[in-house]
């Protein structure tokens, strides 16, 4: 078990709650503070039965944290303060179904940009704060940050006659990822395999129909692309048969191991795609993150 509460820790002095008519940027101060606690388990299994032996190591890891005082301005309300919430917390505008007809796009919350924009087959944005207008105060925590609350670990093998092999398990919960697909990018002929698109038949479509010329602002994407990153993949896998006589001793070796094994060979997910990184070097935190390799090995080791 472990906790971990830290104090003083330096906060920039644009993140600081000085209101603008202070004349400049006020300077750093050492007024953050956090608290992050968790757990680890570990267990390891070894036996023997009828010469042919198994082991395991199994292991967990939870770990979370607070930010508890980030010199927020103080009368925001409490969905708009880091403070309360996890370091790096998710936020995003909220959809609700679609806007299928022109009535409920005339009932729909204004949009602070693009208003006129709005087509049957847009998300309808929730106004959050209930202002009338959907803007950036209705921008909302949403899931979890890009990094895992739980992490879990399996790794299981066997030695029996010279064979040997084991497989290792991988896997995450609680964890919000970014996949950002833009179809028709700048009029560009690129489009995303994504599922069904809303038509005036199908209401219940995977996602928006597409745009080509007009398009709305950024928020009326809502929570489209974020995922549940959860996962389990088979991270690990290996079977190898090691030589130790015979015409390994004349050839001069001690041993001679031969092997196959392989990484990244199966995942569940509700990701997209195999992507286990939010960062990349767009404007968007995951778009070009590059996604998990699968590989094959063939090998031989030998001891002299």
């Amino acid at each position: 078990f472990f906790r971990n509460l830290r104090t003083q820790i330096l906060i920039a002095g644009t993140s600081r709650a000085i209101p603008s008519y202070f004349g400049k940027t006020p300077p750093p101060a050492n007024l953050g503070k956090m608290l992050t606690k968790g757990y680890e388990l570990d267990l390891r299994f070894n036996k023997t039965i009828d010469r042919v032996h198994f082991w395991a190591n199994l292991n967990m890891t939870h770990t979370n944290n607070k930010v508890l005082e980030e010199d927020g301005p103080q009368l925001y309300p409490d969905y708009e303060k880091a403070a309360g919430k996890q370091l790096g917390q998710t936020y995003s505008y909220i959809n609700s179904g679609y806007m299928n007809n022109w009535d409920q796009i005339y009932g729909s919350p204004q949009l602070s940009g693009n208003d006129a924009s709005k087509l049957p087959g847009d998300y309808y944005i929730i106004d959050y704060n209930g202002d009338g207008v959907v803007n950036s105060y209705d921008n909302v925590p949403y899931g979890y940050t890009g990094t895992p609350l739980n992490t879990y670990n399996a790794t299981i093998g066997f030695e029996w006659k010279g064979w040997s092999g084991f497989v290792q398990f991988y896997g995450v919960n609680d964890v919000t990822r970014q996949v950002v697909f833009s179809d028709l990018p700048n009029r560009q002929d690129v489009v995303y395999n994504e599922g069904s698109y809303w038509s005036s038949t199908n209401n219940n479509a995977s996602v928006p129909m597409p745009r080509w010329i007009t398009t709305l602002s950024d928020y009326s994407s809502g929570t489209r692309y974020l995922y549940d990153g959860s996962y389990i993949r088979l991270k690990n896998a290996e079977i190898a048969y090691t030589f130790t006589s015979g015409w390994i001793k004349k050839l001069g070796f001690k041993n001679l191991k031969i092997y196959l094994n392989g990484n990244n060979l199966w995942e569940w997910t509700k990701m997209p795609d195999d992507r286990e990184s939010n960062f990349a070097g767009t404007g968007w935190a995951s778009q070009g993150a590059y996604p998990t390799v699968k590989r094959f090995n063939l090998g031989v080791k030998f001891s002299l």
